[in-house]
C-alpha cells in the first residue's frame, strides 16, 4: 500500500466526494431516463442494485477518512469490499453501457491511494468485469464497441488521475521544500546570532588578556618599585629616589601599552624584535632573570612575537606575585626549524592552589597560544620552583 500520509484525505475531501457522488448518480440516472426498452430480471434485482449502490457510494465518499488510521489490512479490505460491491451491482443491474462507468471512481482512488502494482490489479479486474457484461449476449459488434468505449474511458481516467497525482505530489514537495528552506534559514539565523555572541565573547576575552598581561604586569612592577622605595627611604634616600624614578618610567610605559591595546588591539609594530624585547623585560622585571637565546635567531610573524612576549610578561608577573623566588631563567629556543619554544623557570615555592587569581594568567596564556596552534605545559618542577614551557609553530 502507499505510505502517503494524506492518501485518504484527498478522496474524502469535498472535491472527491462531489466527483464520486456525481458519477454514481449519473449512472443510476439511467433507470429514470425512459430510454430502457426492458429490464432483465425482477424488481428485487433493481432494489438490490440501488441498495448496494448506496453502500458503494457511501463507502467511496466516507470510507477513506474512516479507514485512514487503521493500517494496511483495513485498506485492503476496503478495496476488496468495493470491488465485490461493483461485481454484484454490475451483474445484477438490468441496464448496460453507461452504467459501467461506476468503476471509474474506485480506479482513480486506487491510483492515488495504492502502490502501482495494486492499482494495476484493480484496474485490470474492473476493466475485465465491465467487458464481461457484454459476453453473455454473444453480440460481437456490441462487445467490440463496448471494449473501445470502456478502454477510452479507463485510459482517460487513468491518465487524468496520474497527472493530478503528480501535480498534487509536486505541490506537496514544494511545500515541504519551502518548510525545509524556512527551517534552514531559521537555523542559519540562530547560528549567525550564536556566532556574533561567540565573536563578542572572544573579543572580550582578548581584551581581558591584553589588560591582564599588559597593564597588570606594569602595575605589579610599579608596586614592587614603590614598595622598595618606601623601605629604602629612611636609610638610603638616593636608592629610594631611583626606585621612584623607575616606577614613574614604568607608569609611562604602561600608559603607552594601554593606548596600544585600546587602539584596535593589533600587534605592536613599534616593539623591538622578540629577543631584544625579552631582554628589556628581564631587566625591568624587579628580580634577577637570566635570558638564554638558543639556536640561530630568525624573524617571527608579528602575531607569534606578540603572543610569546605577553606570555613571558605574564609569567614573570606571576613569579613576582606568587613564587617567592630569588631568581628566574627565561629561554627562547630557535633550534627547531618548525617551531619556537619559550621556557620560564624559577626557584620559588611553586604553585599553591589557594592563591587568589593565580590561574587567570595561565588561562590567558593558554588561550593566546592555542589560537596560534601551539601548546602550553606548566607545573611545579621536581627540583623546586615552577616551570612554564610554550611551543608554537613558526
Amino acid at each position: 500500500m502507499n505510505s502517503h500520509p494524506a492518501k485518504f484525505n484527498r478522496t474524502g475531501s469535498l472535491y472527491g466526494a462531489l466527483a464520486f457522488g456525481s458519477i454514481v448518480l449519473s449512472c443510476y440516472a439511467g433507470f429514470f431516463s425512459g430510454q430502457i426498452n426492458s429490464y432483465r430480471g425482477s424488481e428485487w434485482m433493481v432494489l438490490t442494485v440501488f441498495t448496494l449502490g448506496a453502500v458503494y457510494c457511501t463507502l467511496g465518499i466516507l470510507g477513506g477518512s474512516f479507514l485512514e488510521p487503521r493500517g494496511r489490512a483495513a485498506v485492503g479490505l476496503y478495496y476488496l469490499v468495493q470491488c465485490g460491491l461493483l461485481t454484484v451491482i454490475l451483474w445484477l443491474s438490468p441496464i448496460r453501457g453507461f452504467f459501467g462507468l461506476m468503476t471509474l471512481p474506485i480506479i482513480s482512488k486506487a491510483i492515488i491511494d495504492l502502490r502501482p502494482r495494486y492499482a494495476t490489479v484493480i484496474g485490470i479486474y474492473l476493466f475485465g468485469l465491465s467487458i464481461s457484461l457484454w459476453v453473455l449476449p454473444l453480440n460481437r459488434t456490441a462487445l467490440t464497441e463496448a471494449s473501445i468505449s470502456y478502454f477510452t474511458a479507463f485510459a482517460f481516467t487513468i491518465a487524468f488521475t496520474i497527472i493530478t497525482k503528480h501535480a498534487v505530489s509536486g505541490r506537496l514537495r514544494e511545500e515541504k521544500l519551502r518548510q525545509e528552506v524556512e527551517a534552514a534559514n531559521q537555523l542559519l539565523r540562530q547560528h549567525a546570532a550564536q556566532s556574533a555572541d561567540l565573536a563578542t565573547t572572544r573579543e572580550r576575552n582578548r581584551l581581558a588578556r591584553e589588560i591582564h598581561d599588559g597593564l597588570g604586569h606594569y602595575l605589579t612592577v610599579v608596586k614592587t618599585q614603590l614598595d622598595a622605595a618606601a623601605a629604602l627611604l629612611p636609610a638610603q634616600p638616593d636608592r629610594a629616589r631611583e626606585s621612584v624614578t623607575k616606577a614613574a618610567q614604568l607608569t609611562a610605559e604602561a600608559l603607552d601599552d594601554v593606548r596600544r591595546s585600546v587602539g584596535s588591539l593589533r600587534t605592536d609594530a613599534t616593539r623591538p624584535p622578540l629577543p631584544e624585547a625579552l631582554r628589556a623585560l628581564s631587566q625591568e622585571s624587579g628580580l634577577p632573570v637570566t635570558l638564554h637565546l638558543e639556536g640561530a635567531l630568525r624573524p617571527l610573524p608579528p602575531g607569534i612575537e606578540h603572543a610569546l612576549f605577553r606570555a613571558a610578561q605574564e609569567g614573570l608577573t606571576n613569579i613576582r606575585k606568587h613564587a617567592v623566588a630569588s631568581a628566574a631563567e627565561l629561554t627562547l629556543d630557535f633550534r627547531s626549524p618548525a617551531r619556537i619554544t619559550l621556557s620560564l623557570t624559577d626557584n620559588g615555592r611553586g604553585v599553591e592552589k589557594d592563591v587568589p587569581g593565580a590561574g587567570f594568567g595561565l588561562l590567558g596564556i593558554r588561550e593566546r597560544i592555542e589560537v596560534l596552534g601551539g601548546r602550553v605545559n606548566s607545573g611545579n618542577r621536581p627540583t623546586g620552583g615552577f616551570g612554564l614551557s610554550i611551543e608554537v609553530p613558526s
